[in-house]
């Protein structure tokens, strides 16, 4: 190994085992030319081998020492770093007085050195009590790397769950990963990348029971792990959590962070003191602060900023029993004394203890600081005033300022116990005044279109204060004083909720969504004259219950916003809420297998678009005709499906190379649409064509790990399963053996294709189970029948099952959804020919499991549904009667015919349309 410039060289594998290999051959070939020489005693033989022996070394040496710079610390991890664009690392600025922790700096290192092999990720856990120091610790180990590895690192804080997720979301961004709608789908891209880019360090700061999400796939928490799922580097986590780390495999190392000790604390007093106090001055001062690193840092830090002696210190200190909070103490001195100079100073600090412990933005609080309350707002108006309560409260050490004022990206953190000191000292009153004053400033910042993808990163920045102010939230009708609380903006916390509300439902977090609307319809029903909020929030919460499948519920409150639209007819403002009202009930009304109901609201919600009254954007208008297809289409009214289909196409006039995004994507949903039709038909040919063209378009706009992409796998995998089903009969049936082997070959090719794009979106939908278990349920279905294609029986009839039990609790026992699973769970038992027992309770074979999916079919969608052609030819399989046999089959493709026709074919004689069969 060489060293050049200070820098360890490391050895390219690549490279080498090139080298290796040409080394080899050349000295083979030097070896096999002395021989030769030795026999014919030729000179220029013997120099020939010669040259050929020091070309091998040559070659195995060059092979040996191919080499570029790297750290000490790692092994050969960073070769690919040259394909990752390391941006500037983010950690926080490190404290001038950080000294000692040398025996823990050794221990993580160790614990995140790589293995022999590169060891994966590698996890080590520095936990302790506040203030001990865990963050000032991670920050010095991270500075450390840097000077040693140029690579990327970079500090997350990770305190909740939605902040984490908010900076590895701008970690995504800062490496170039494009803005995605789905959270979800920026992470995978994220992990992605850390995957093939190995020699990275990420510090999760301040790691909170949850935050992280779940440690290991046991877990019950349904929430994607925040942590990188593979490839080659460190993670650093500080948190106060000691136990619960053992259910994470590449957890190496828990570090215990306790006390500075007599020597590490003397060191780091006599840095930050800086005066003449003795030796034995400085040990009681340390001693009676327990030598605990955040209190001796608040203590050098009032000594330094009054200018007072260590004696005079420990003289202002108060008695100190055992078991005193000492952060407490030095908190209230430092408080009081920067308070009794500057009381502007207690609002900054109050005002900031209600938002995120860490990037307040300076920006934000002067932008808005209209909604701030006097006096505070008073020298917010004048920057330099401001400024100079910012640099009293962080020469106390009770605020942190980070960040460049030219480049506008200054900072504000501010200690969580610090924060939480503030707060306990506030009365009622002034908890009231400066948690509605967060509320109003967050409520002023967050933007007023959280949908659009360029407000997405202020969105996502703001989110953790959201989250902060809501926890510490104090709401009241501060009746008579304007100044105080609720009363100044009784409304600002209700809008804030919307909005945030919006924005996590265009990033497809319908469970969070759902909660910010409720929070924000209980607010509005406070106020009987916010006739339109109270509306449009009942509206927002029927839609996330119609998505996560709670039907009835969902009906429930559309119905209540209709009623309220409707008794405000021609007041401005609920023209369009009440055709998005009607819009929404009709898929309501058609998940609920009610089409009748559904096609007479749909076409409502289209006459209200068509109104002259109102504007609507021609996408509006298109989606409301595909959604009345999808009605038609799951009526079994195909035709009718397909010309809505093309009527939504219509209305999105092409603008060839300067269509918007979203209509790219609309057309290839209408793709997908038409290519379900295929299906329902039997034209699988034109299904697969349609459904690949469908694919091409979601990969390239919204990414291979978006719901509606993974709708389109699905779909996609299911009809090559059934293509290749179709390719192993025609095999059965034909004499040609050649023939019967490319026919085959052909089904296994397509069942692996159909396995490759199934299992990455029942693993997405594995992780979402809790908020779209029904979704979640779908994918089983597909999964069950490519299993049964794929002669694993066992797993087919675990998947269904499941599956049949999540419809049967999502919707009822009588679903249309729970009858194809039954279908499907029919063909199950005939390949396996046992029983299995329901989620009712029921113990059934084959027969009776389809005659089950039968009776709902024809109770709920009529006799003549696409979906009962499956479940007659498989009923025709559990017969030896020849004439039922040919009666089942019969009736199987008279619907077959109908379906290109349009006709209805007649009811066989011995069902009626009312009758179920026995």
């Amino acid at each position: 190994m060489g060293i050049a410039g200070g820098s360890v060289m490391r050895i390219v594998p690549d490279k080498r085992l090139f080298k290796t290999v040409l080394s080899s051959v050349t000295g083979a070939v030097a070896i096999f030319l002395s021989v030769i020489a030795q026999d014919t005693d030729g000179t220029r033989l013997v120099e020939l081998a010669s040259s050929a022996g020091v070309l091998g070394g040559v070659s195995a040496i060059s092979g040996y020492f191919v080499v570029h710079p790297r750290s000490p610390h790692s092994s050969d991890e960073a070769e690919a770093q040259g394909s990752l664009y390391v941006p500037p690392p983010n950690l926080p600025d490190p404290s001038r007085y950080f000294t000692g922790r040398k025996q823990e700096l050794r221990d993580i290192a160790k614990a995140l050195r790589p293995g022999r092999r590169n060891g994966g990720i590698r996890i080590a856990v520095v936990h302790g009590l506040a203030g001990a120091g865990k963050s000032q610790l991670a920050a010095a180990y991270a500075e450390e790397r840097l000077r040693h590895h140029r690579s990327l690192v970079w500090w997350l804080s990770a305190s909740s769950y939605e902040r984490l997720r908010s900076d590895l979301l701008e970690l995504a961004a800062c490496l170039g990963i494009p803005e995605h709608d789905s959270k979800n789908v920026m992470l995978n891209r994220l992990w992605g990348k850390l995957r093939d880019s190995p020699g990275w360090l990420l510090v999760y700061d301040d790691v909170r029971r949850g935050s992280i999400g779940p440690l290991n796939e046991e877990s019950e928490d349904s929430r994607q792990s925040l942590l990188p799922r593979a490839g080659h580097g460190e993670v650093l986590i500080t948190t106060q959590q000691r136990e619960g780390w053992d259910g994470h495999r590449a957890v190496s190392t828990l570090i215990e962070l306790s006390d500075l000790g007599a020597a590490d604390g003397l060191a780091f007093l006599r840095l930050r003191v800086d005066d003449e106090s003795s030796d034995g001055q400085l040990e009681k001062l340390g001693a009676q602060l327990d030598w605990w690193p955040l209190a001796l840092e608040q203590a050098g830090a009032y000594i330094a900023g009054t200018e007072i002696s260590v004696p005079e210190y420990l003289h202002r200190l108060p008695d100190l029993p055992k078991g005193r909070n000492v952060v407490a103490v030095t908190f209230r001195l430092a408080f009081e004394r920067v308070t009794a100079a500057d009381p502007v100073a207690e609002d900054l600090m109050r005002l900031c203890s209600f938002l995120a412990s860490e990037d307040v933005r300076k920006d934000m609080l002067l932008g808005n600081r209209a909604v701030v309350p006097s006096p505070l707002r008073d020298v917010m108006e004048d920057p330099a005033a401001f400024n100079h309560v910012v640099r009293r409260l962080s020469d106390y050490s009770l605020l942190r300022r980070t960040g460049d004022s030219r480049l506008n990206t200054v900072t504000y953190a501010m200690h969580p116990q610090v924060q939480f000191h503030v707060r306990q000292d506030m009365d009622e009153e002034s908890r009231l005044l400066w948690s509605q004053a967060a509320v109003q400033l967050l409520e002023a910042a967050f933007p007023k279109r959280p949908w659009q993808l360029d407000q997405r990163i202020m969105c996502e920045g703001l989110m953790p204060h959201v989250v902060a102010v809501t926890a510490e939230l104090a709401w009241a009708a501060d009746a008579g004083d304007h100044e105080l609380g609720a009363a100044r903006d009784p409304q600002a916390l209700a809008r804030l909720l919307h909005r945030v509300g919006q924005y996590q439902e265009h990033r497809c977090d319908w469970s969070r969504a759902l909660d910010y609307f409720n929070q924000e319809a209980v607010l509005r029903g406070l106020h009987t004259d916010d006739y339109l909020g109270r509306t449009t929030a009942r509206l927002s919460v029927a839609n996330q219950r119609y998505r996560r499948a709670q039907l009835a519920k969902a009906e429930q409150e559309c119905r209540a916003a209709l009623d309220e639209c409707e008794s405000h007819e021609g007041v401005p403002g609920f023209l369009p809420l009440r055709a998005n009202c009607q819009r929404l009930l009709g898929g309501i009304l058609r998940e609920r297998a009610k089409f009748t109901e559904a096609l007479e609201a749909m076409e409502l919600a289209i006459s209200l678009y068509e109104s002259p009254e109102a504007r609507w954007e021609d996408l509006d208008r298109a989606v409301a005709e595909q959604e009345l297809g999808l009605i038609h289409r799951n009526a079994r009214q195909l035709r009718q499906a397909l010309e809505h289909y093309q009527g939504a196409e219509d209305r999105m006039p092409s603008q060839g190379s300067e269509e918007p995004r979203d209509h790219l994507v609309f057309r290839a949903m209408l793709q997908r649409d038409r290519a379900i039709v295929a299906q329902d038909r039997g034209d699988l040919g034109t299904a697969e064509r349609k459904l690949r063209a469908a694919l091409v378009v979601f990969d390239g706009n919204r990414g291979t790990d978006d719901f509606e992409t993974s709708q389109v796998c699905k779909f996609l995998a299911d009809v090559l399963r059934r293509r290749a089903e179709e390719a192993r009969t025609r095999a059965r049936e034909t004499h040609h053996p050649m023939r019967r082997v490319r026919m085959m070959r052909e089904a296994r090719q397509r069942l692996d294709e159909a396995d490759a794009l199934l299992g990455p979106v029942v693993a997405l939908h594995f992780k979402r189970r809790e908020s779209e278990e029904h979704k979640y349920a779908a994918c089983l279905n597909k999964l069950g029948s490519l299993r049964l294609a794929q002669g694993r029986h066992q797993e087919a009839l675990d998947a269904l099952l499941e599956a049949e039990s999540i419809y049967r609790g999502s919707y009822d026992a009588g679903h249309p959804y729970r009858a194809k699973t039954l279908s499907r769970l029919g063909a199950a038992l005939i390949a396996t020919g046992g029983t299995v027992v329901l989620s009712t309770g029921e113990e059934v074979n084959a027969e009776q499991t389809l005659l089950l999916a039968e009776e709902i079919f024809r109770t709920r969608l009529g006799d003549s549904h696409p979906s009962l052609v499956a479940v007659y030819e498989r009923l025709a399989q559990c017969t030896t009667d020849a004439t039922a046999k040919a009666e089942l089959r019969g009736r199987a493709r008279r619907i077959k015919e109908a379906l290109y026709s349009e006709t209805l074919p007649e009811p066989h004689p011995s069902i009626t349309p009312d009758a179920a069969p026995s």
